[in-house]
């Protein structure tokens, strides 16, 4: 019969980085807030340095800023959980019913919604991976990877440095699945049998990577759960678009200058500013570019990495067209308040 809590006698788990220390609960194994990469603003994700000895891996990892201030509501119908933020947040979180490398379990992986802008791994209690590992007896991984500013703003116009910038969002969840593909099978998961899936802005996350080539091969198959991008709720950039006006709006705002007298060297403040200021920044002259139909960094921007949604060019790659995909819908996608449910 199981123990309902271990960890004294639960082995680490070696990852390619180094040695992982977490728990037993209740019938899974459970590591949280496992650092996949790591975040320096505005550019790719870098890998994560090996270490010496064993790591905690108990707690869960901070989360990505948000550019509004945490309000709770509806927590009648949706509990949240509010947790420490910082945009070095490029960690995941994994439960699996055994630690056995032979087992070769399915690997599921999780995309939180919030659009590309809001949300976190942790941020609703259904999203604890425990019984879906119990009932569906998979290895379950959820996601934190950069939103917002931090993960759309394109820079390109700066040079070579930042041209990903604009899809920084997607390039996380790539690093997140190439450490599936290096670590889970001492999880006891199948790195051959890996399925993403995210439900609103998850879902969203899920059609961008399969419209990512450097993530071809990482998945196998894919589900979308209400979350497929139509333009409406969410336009998205087009390709060539960049935040050059945004970014000197900002700069603007940080260093107090006027408008003309703006450089790159100013635009560069942006990555040297506290994150207080850089979302303060944001949130005072964001509206007037908004209304212009400027690149605002609330969604991926098309370019070489990320090939725009499929909806919009009119097909998947060929690695995505040749894959299983589900696409459904949630029940209840906006009813945020009581007063709305029927």
């Amino acid at each position: 019969m199981n123990k309902v809590f271990r960890f004294d006698d639960v082995p680490p788990v070696q990852t390619k980085e180094g040695e992982l220390k977490g728990y037993f609960w209740n019938g899974a194994y459970i590591f949280k807030g496992i650092q996949y990469a790591n975040a320096k603003r505005f550019h790719m994700p870098e890998r994560v340095e090996p270490w010496d000895g064993v790591k905690d891996a108990t707690t869960y990892g901070p989360v990505c800023p948000i550019l509004q201030k945490e309000t709770p509501s509806a927590e009648l119908l949706v509990p949240h959980r509010y947790w420490p933020s910082d945009e070095n947040c490029l960690n995941l979180n994994v439960w699996s019913r055994t630690l056995d490398e032979r087992a070769k379990k399915p690997v599921l992986v999780w995309f939180h919604g919030g659009g590309y802008t809001m949300g976190s791994a942790i941020e609703q209690e259904a999203y604890d991976g425990a019984n879906m590992c119990k009932n569906g007896d998979v290895v379950l991984v959820t996601v934190n990877h950069r939103l917002n500013i931090f993960g759309c703003m394109d820079l390109s116009f700066l040079g070579k440095e930042y041209e990903n910038s604009g899809s920084l969002i997607l390039a996380d969840l790539v690093a997140a699945l190439e450490w599936v593909r290096d670590n889970i099978s001492n999880f006891g998961g199948d790195p051959d049998n890996v399925t993403i899936f995210g439900q609103s802005g998850g879902g969203m996350k899920v059609t961008g990577l399969m419209q990512t080539p450097s993530a071809d091969g990482l998945y196998h198959k894919a589900v979308v759960m209400s979350g497929v991008a139509d333009g409406k709720l969410l336009p998205e950039p087009k390709k060539g678009v960049t935040c050059e006006s945004l970014a000197k709006a900002m700069a603007k705002n940080i260093a107090g200058k006027s408008m003309f007298s703006i450089g790159k060297s100013d635009i560069k403040l942006l990555e040297k500013a506290s994150v207080e200021d850089l979302i303060k920044a944001y949130n005072k002259v964001f509206m007037p570019i908004a209304i212009a139909k400027g690149n605002i960094a609330m969604s991926p921007t098309p370019n070489n990495y990320y090939l725009g949604e499929p909806l919009f060019t009119k097909s998947f790659t060929k690695y995505g067209e040749e894959i299983p995909l589900m696409v459904g819908s949630v029940f209840g996608e906006f009813s945020f308040s009581p007063n709305r449910v029927q």
